[in-house]
């Protein structure tokens, strides 16, 4: 006969009358009591102060570490009766093992809009409770801002990773930061554990690479003692497989779209059209649509009609697809005359003349035609200043230019004596303007732009100061980045180890590094489903304060 177990309850009277009552349900007594030791039953009884319900309770309730799994059946069955639950193992708890049982929104009392409880019960199958602790904090890995309201899941090394690894899985341990983004784990068995750390809400423990800031280690981690400095570093990494969603035909485009953004693409004719041979073609990558391509009908398909094109695009990640694609088209003109030739400019946060300058332009069609003597820089005296041809550059759709200028030292100067030449010294007259005059650029369409003005203040050594210093590492492939105070990038030095940001405008700013890959020209973010971690950054961890004709020095870095 099995001997008689009882745990004593506090009864609770709800008082009479007054506003309703919409505090949750709070646990009053349980068996095995919170905190119970050498626990070897294989049913949990937990009676609340009023009568209860469950929803959810095989994904709300989070018991850690994580039970054994059943095929075909859940982990374990459970009664509602009033006020008390039931919970009954389907098979024996571990031993030598602390457990923790998390309710999060599982039970609530039976009235419509009252919270769950919150209650957490703990037992041990051993004679002590697991001691380990685990503290830490979550931060965006690209500007080193605490991130809060984190999921954070430990699962244990001795597991398959195929179980948690895609398709998520319930892991061993599992907390949410606070808003600071701080998070503990308590009563943890020693062991080693892989970490993973996601902004997402997913009931089944999942990462959502589209949406999420998430983040990871390669390695597990040991837990063999109290951990209190374990920083998770958070980033936003589309790693999804890249694929062709759909490509169909509209009035005058043919469509191209896919599961996420693009950088670049070609599109090559493999066959000719009557006697003019193989075709141009014509197409839009939109930076407001950076998944879909625009394939323009120039050369005059009727319905029915279709000629073979050999796609080849490239993800952010260097992830490249090619397909073969029927190019056809729905009768009807599409709209284009409605669309009228526009443009716009990257937003930059001090937009001025330096030595060495970059400006880039959009426009919403493909250009055919470019005459670069309609673009050129004019001085505050009139003075112009030509443009090569090598100064100007399209992306591989025409719809991108950029102008890339390094003003000689007799170019500074005359741009200097120009904004001085005033007799009303004025700062706001010291300007620099960049003239595309209209004809400059003519879309496919034959539509030309209209006149682009564009006003620079000019930058000079007087009214800025310097930041610089020393890089100590063996690492040959970096950049150095300049922020402004909202995270913008500034400037930037690569695979300089004596550096100086110079012509800084008055202001406060911090310094990040980005470690490259050999033979890379960009960071990357790494991927984790390839178990492979982002590459290093590193902060200056103080703020830099910037004033005119001062220079800031010994902005050292080792790393």
């Amino acid at each position: 006969m099995l001997p008689f177990l009882f745990a004593s309850c506090v009864t609770e009277q709800a008082p009479e009358g007054g506003p309703p009552d919409e505090t949750p349900p709070k646990l009053v007594c349980s068996f095995p009591e919170n905190g119970a030791l050498n626990f070897k039953g294989n049913k949990i009884r937990l009676t609340f102060n009023k009568e209860i319900k469950v929803e959810g309770i095989y994904t709300n309730l989070l018991i850690m570490p994580k039970l054994d799994a059943l095929k075909d059946k859940q982990p374990y069955s459970y009664t509602v009766n009033g006020k008390t639950l039931e919970i009954k193992f389907a098979i024996p708890l571990k031993e030598h093992t602390t457990y923790s049982m998390h309710f999060n929104n599982a039970v609530k009392d039976t009235h419509e809009g009252t919270k769950p409880t919150g209650a957490v019960l703990t037992f041990s199958t051993d004679s002590f409770i697991d001691a380990i602790t685990a503290k830490g904090e979550t931060k965006e890995l690209l500007t080193n801002r605490p991130v809060g309201n984190v999921s954070v899941y430990l699962y244990s090394s001795e597991r398959d990773p195929k179980e948690w690894q895609e398709k998520g899985g319930i892991p061993d341990y599992y907390t949410t930061t606070d808003k600071e983004g701080n998070f503990t784990m308590d009563h943890i068995r020693l062991g080693t554990y892989y970490i993973r750390a996601t902004t997402g809400k997913s009931n089944k423990y999942e990462i959502d690479y589209e949406k999420d800031q998430y983040g990871f280690f390669k390695d597990p981690i040991h837990l063999n003692d109290f951990q209190s400095a374990i920083l998770i570093p958070l980033i936003s990494a589309d790693v999804r497989d890249f694929t062709l969603l759909r490509s169909a035909p509209q009035k005058g485009i043919y469509e191209v779209v896919f599961n996420k953004p693009i950088i670049k693409y070609q599109l090559i004719p493999l066959e000719a059209i009557g006697a003019k041979g193989k075709p141009q073609i014509h197409s839009l990558l939109s930076d407001k649509s950076p998944r879909t391509i625009f394939i323009y009908n120039t050369f005059g398909l009727l319905e029915g009609e279709q000629l073979e094109v050999k796609l080849i695009a490239e993800d952010a990640y260097h992830t490249v697809l090619e397909k073969h694609l029927p190019i056809r088209f729905k009768e009807g003109k599409e709209d284009i005359e409605k669309t009228r030739l526009s443009h716009s400019v990257l937003t930059r946060p001090f937009p001025s003349i330096l030595p060495s300058f970059t400006e880039v332009i959009t426009f919403n069609k493909p250009i055919q035609e470019t005459n670069q003597d309609l673009i050129y820089f004019e001085l505050a005296n009139e003075k112009k200043i030509p443009l090569k041809e090598e100064a100007l550059a399209w992306n591989s759709d025409k719809t991108k230019l950029t102008i890339k200028k390094v003003f000689k030292q007799e170019e500074i100067a005359a741009l200097s004596r120009a904004a001085q030449g005033e007799k009303d010294y004025d700062k706001t007259k010291k300007t620099v303007v960049l003239h595309m005059e209209t004809g400059a650029c003519i879309a496919f369409d034959k539509e030309k732009n209209k006149k682009i003005d564009i006003v620079y203040p000019f930058r000079n050594e007087e009214e800025t100061g310097t930041i610089s210093g020393n890089i100590d590492t063996a690492v040959e492939h970096f950049i150095i980045e300049l922020l402004n105070d909202k995270d913008v990038i500034v400037d930037t030095v690569r695979n300089t180890k004596n550096y100086c940001f110079t012509m800084v405008p008055p202001g406060t700013y911090g310094i990040r590094i980005l470690v490259l890959n050999e033979g890379e020209e960009v960071w990357s973010p790494g991927n984790i489903r390839k178990n492979i971690e982002p590459n290093p950054v590193i902060f200056y961890e103080k703020e830099l304060a910037v004033v005119e004709k001062w220079d800031v020095t010994g902005i050292d870095f080792k790393f």
